[in-house]
């Protein structure tokens, strides 16, 4: 790769980049993103990627600057530190900090506070500053608060924040800046001396108090005194420029105010796109420790840089019309928190303060509220950038919400009725969410079949017992928790929706979306052309689908997803791999029995294609298959990515690594960057050839059947229109939820998050009164089934499980409805809801492995969560070896995903060692949480894979549903780590007492 010297961008200057920065960084990006900017005396970082690659290396883009105007400003804090040093501080740092506490002890705080400045801004009546008069004041104070500085007020905030901020960004050497930053230095560290003491003697919630509290050596005074004015500085600034900034964006935006105003879903939404718009850090500063090249430009050590957010999160070629506010764009994780071990520690806090209370409470009161014409808003900054002046003015206000009384009287009376129709994940999740968020109500699940369950029954790969596991978390709901199950109901044959409606106070609609979608090219209609849906169907043995016969010798299957993935590994794996499934033997020998090639025809490029890359590794590893690669794999020469930078084209490398030894039973082709443009018929009229364009040639593939996995299309008696109602809300009463709600898109887990909204709104219905109470349910059809009969049908599915296989399925609506009538079947007694079955005995390990701290954060919030379940012990992974593994625990490993798609630093050699020994470690099993943030498409989780392909590999058998966190998306990473252990240790329990049983 040639490199270049930093071009010299003279032209810049300070006032211009305070005035408006975008025009500057535009410019800038166009000419490569790394440029010396003589003005600022450092080099200036304004691409998405030259950003994004600083942070990933602190061994050659150090925080630790010398000369740092940010250590002459508020000291020596941990954001001007590296690792291990940093990671020391961070950890003393985060408690207070972490998702689970801002919710359960700050974010009430900031209800009262957000209500108690409101209204004094109300006071001063249409006309008045939303920054000065709302935002500045409820930020500082909440901050106060938070800190514990109760010697001081939100006044003396204010000035500190902003005088330190004011020196951090002088880059212009201004004495005065110098001074006023040194007074606002000195008063608090006199506030926070007086404070220490104080709080030593009074501990309470604050930051200063769990700092005082924490065992092990204290962090130094001088430590603390940094991090303190550090926090003071971020604290108040990013949520209250946060706050302005979206105010004045969607006061400019009317459409988009609409729409979060109809769904408050989407009030996180406008919050990650305020943020990406206007990131209110603009910059910050790194130190090269050493040469390297950046973009092509050469660096030598010691260069001191200016990373750009404000620029990076504008990048044009990660964000189309990346200049515009909208908060519907395509969902890509920005810069403004910054990533990698510098990750913001306050970034739920900030969340929780403006996206979770301010916004919804000013949009919520203030009727009318709009900027004032004639007193136009101010924005400045480039290092710190926000909203200089907001002046408003409204027509009224609204009453506020009387407080909730925290004795669960307010629960008392929300008491509806509802229906859910369907008891697939996104009816059962919404039923879950329900039953916490509305205890005292009647929750019914219709389905037209008579098991529940849906798609985890029918539509996930059959031998993907992991992810089917997740229903056992659901016999919960029915077996403990009241929920009534209503089989054999099919919606427009037993009953109607106006009947539900006239006999539920809420309705949910998650019916979901079967049917395959229709590939738009010639000869789609062809006989052999199938979708991927009806296949998995069928090898799930749902009752509705009709057998398809033998696909013949060669099948193509067009799409990369994991739809598509499941297909090619279940129809080209060996019937010795498929033990401790469910899939119907029947019909894939009928499927398979003259298979001996396959097609896979991608659109996309490896790189961006939709798969997820442990499922090609798996592909990679099946027995007596050969897999080629006939067009598009990218990495193919040295000037392409290389190994490690791209978890995708790593795995489609590891397909062609992986040849078998003899002939292959099975050879698969993989046409990336091809684009089916028709499909032939034959003599017989069935599909005989896909033609797809590659590159600028047609390619003729001659095949026996076609497979279409390009997606999921509307069934001809959907009771809505997919995707027509993505708030969630038809109208109070009548919900969606699942595929029905937003459309085609969306894993398990992500039906889980969506539920948790959801559920928010029917309660806000109920508390409205839009929903009410009282009403009787429907009376039912005679021929409906009960839960108690899909425990039946379990039962007599389990016992005729043929060798091999976890469960023998019933192929007919008769023979279902037969065995759940069966009342000479013994039903099991109901597991016990404590894990371990004696009030704490279930010995489980959870260890934890981490760069920044996150993953043990998780690892105490489980242990916490499981404390009166399970004898838990907390352990850092880098201590894991062979001998700690013992088979009498559960292990769950938590681990974060550091660099280009590694595990973190310190659990490297020990992870090393493991893989040298290759112990025997078939009588443990383990489950996973990989923790990952999606920015990093291309290794996002990959920490965690590594982990569970070493303990696979060493015959360690994995318990439950992978667990993933996006460190981008709104749920906290303890609370869903919480949510997916309860299905972990469901399938556990089930499974020793199966074992214990035998």
């Amino acid at each position: 790769m040639t490199t270049r010297e930093a071009p010299i961008a003279d032209w810049v200057s300070i006032p211009d980049l305070y005035r408006d920065p975008f025009p500057i960084y535009q410019r800038l990006r166009a000419e490569g993103g790394v440029h010396w900017v003589p003005q600022v005396g450092r080099y200036l970082i304004t691409t998405y990627a030259a950003v994004h690659e600083t942070e990933l290396d602190q061994q050659v883009f150090s925080a630790n600057e010398e000369g740092s105007l940010m250590i002459r400003a508020m000291g020596h804090s941990m954001l001007r530190r590296d690792d291990p040093e940093h990671y020391v501080e961070r950890r003393q740092w985060q408690p207070e900090l972490r998702p689970g506490v801002v919710h359960k002890v700050w974010k009430s705080m900031f209800q009262r506070t957000a209500e108690r400045y409101l209204e004094e801004f109300i006071e001063k009546g249409p006309g008045a500053d939303f920054i000065a008069d709302f935002a500045a004041p409820y930020s500082a104070e909440s901050l106060r608060e938070l800190i514990g500085l109760h010697n001081s007020t939100q006044a003396d905030l204010q000035r500190w924040s902003q005088t330190m901020i004011d020196a951090t960004g002088n880059y212009a050497n201004d004495p005065h800046v110098w001074a006023e930053g040194k007074r606002s230095f000195d008063e608090v560290d006199a506030a926070l001396d007086e404070m220490l003491d104080w709080h030593a003697k009074h501990p309470d919630n604050s930051l200063i108090s769990s700092l005082l509290s924490q065992p092990g050596e204290r962090m130094p005074l001088e430590s603390i005194r940094a991090n303190v004015k550090m926090t003071i500085g971020g604290g108040l600034n990013e949520p209250r420029d946060a706050l302005g900034v979206a105010t004045w964006a969607l006061l400019t935006h009317p459409e988009q105010r609409a729409a979060v105003e109809e769904d408050p879903s989407l009030w996180n939404a406008a919050f990650d796109e305020t943020i990406r718009w206007v990131a209110p850090i603009g910059l910050y500063s790194r130190q090269v420790k050493r040469d390297t090249v950046l973009e092509g430009v050469r660096l030598p050590a010691g260069s001191k840089l200016g990373i750009c957010l404000l620029s990076a999160n504008r990048d044009e070629s990660v964000w189309d019309d990346a200049e515009s506010f909208n908060i519907r764009r395509e969902v890509k994780p920005h810069l403004a928190f910054g990533k990698g071990v510098h990750v913001c520690l306050g970034a739920w806090a900030a969340r929780a303060e403006v996206a979770e209370v301010a916004l919804p409470l000013v949009f919520s009161r203030l009727r009318g509220l709009r900027a004032v014409p004639e007193r136009p808003a101010e924005v400045g900054g480039w290092v710190f950038r926000g909203m200089l002046s907001l002046p408003v003015t409204w027509d009224d206000v609204a009453t506020a919400a009387p407080a909730a009384s925290g004795t669960g009287a307010r629960e008392e009376v929300l008491a509806p009725r509802v229906a859910i129709i369907g008891a697939g994940p996104a009816g059962l999740f919404t039923a879950q969410a329900l039953r916490r968020a509305l205890p005292h109500a009647t929750l019914e699940v219709f389905d037209a079949q008579p098991t529940p369950f849906g798609l985890i029954r029918s539509g996930v790969a059959p031998d993907h017992q992991g992810t089917k596991s997740v229903a056992r978390q659901f016999d919960k709901l029915f077996t403990h928790e009241g929920v009534r199950f209503r089989g054999s109901t099919r919606l427009g044959e037993h009953t109607c929706l106006h009947a539900l409606r006239a006999t539920y106070d809420a309705v949910v609609l998650a019916t979901g979306m079967h049917a395959d979608a229709a590939l738009p090219v010639p000869g789609a209609d062809l006989p052999g052309v199938v979708g991927a849906g009806r296949v998995t169907r069928l090898l799930n043995t749902h009752p509705d689908e009709e057998p398809l016969g033998d696909l013949g010798e060669t099948v193509a299957v067009i799409g990369a997803g994991n739809v598509a993935m499941d297909v090619i590994r279940l129809l080209a794996r060996d019937v010795s791999e498929l033990a401790g499934s469910d899939v119907s033997d029947t019909a894939r020998d009928a499927l398979t029995a003259s298979l001996a090639t396959v097609h896979v025809v991608a659109r996309s490029t490896p790189e961006a294609c939709k798969f997820d890359p442990v499922m090609v590794r798996e592909l990679a590893g099946l027995r007596g298959v050969r897999h080629v690669v006939r067009a598009g794999l990218v990495g193919a020469t040295p000037d392409d990515v290389p190994p490690g930078k791209d978890a995708r084209i790593d795995a489609v490398r590891q397909l062609v690594e992986g040849a078998p030894d003899g002939a292959p039973r099975v050879v698969v082709n993989w046409w990336f960057g091809a684009t089916p443009e028709a499909f032939e018929g034959g003599a017989q009229g069935r599909v005989a050839s896909v033609i797809a364009r590659v590159g600028h040639e047609s390619v003729s593939l001659p095949v026996t059947s076609v497979i279409t996995a390009v997606g999921f299309a509307a069934d001809p008696d959907s009771p809505v229109v997919p995707g027509a109602h993505a708030g969630g809300r038809v109208e109070p009463g009548l919900y969606t939820a699942g595929w029905l709600r937003r459309g085609p898109r969306g894993t398990i887990p992500d039906q889980r998050t969506d539920a948790r909204e959801l559920a928010r709104l029917i309660t806000e219905d109920a508390a409205a009164g839009r929903v009410g109470s009282g009403a009787p349910g429907w009376s039912g059809d005679p021929d409906e089934t009960d839960f108690d009969g899909w425990r039946r049908i379990d039962v007599r599915e389990t016992l005729g499980a043929a060798p091999g296989r976890t469960r023998a399925k019933l192929g007919t609506r008769a023979a279902l409805v037969a065995a759940a009538r069966d009342t000479s079947i013994e039903l099991p007694e109901v597991t016990p809801l404590v894990a371990g079955g004696g009030g704490g005995d279930l010995p489980l390990t959870v260890w934890f492995g981490t760069e920044s701290g996150g993953a043990e954060l998780v690892s105490e919030e489980l242990s916490q969560a499981l404390g009166d379940r399970a004898a838990v012990e907390v352990r850092d992974l880098a201590e894991v070896e062979a001998a700690l593994l013992e088979p009498q625990r559960l292990h769950v490993v938590v681990c974060s995903t550091y660099g280009d798609g590694e595990l973190p630093t310190a659990v490297r050699p020990a992870h090393a060692r493991l893989v040298a020994a290759q112990p025997d470690l078939a009588a443990v099993r383990y489950a996973v949480f990989g923790m990952g943030d999606t920015s990093y498409a291309r290794t996002y989780s990959r920490g965690s894979e590594i982990v569970d392909e070493t303990l696979a590999a060493c015959g360690a058998v994995r318990v439950g549903e992978y667990g993933r966190h996006n460190a981008g998306g709104p749920v906290p990473a303890g609370e869903a780590a919480v949510e997916w252990i309860e299905g972990v240790l469901a399938e556990y329990v089930a499974g020793r007492t199966a074992v214990q049983t035998a």
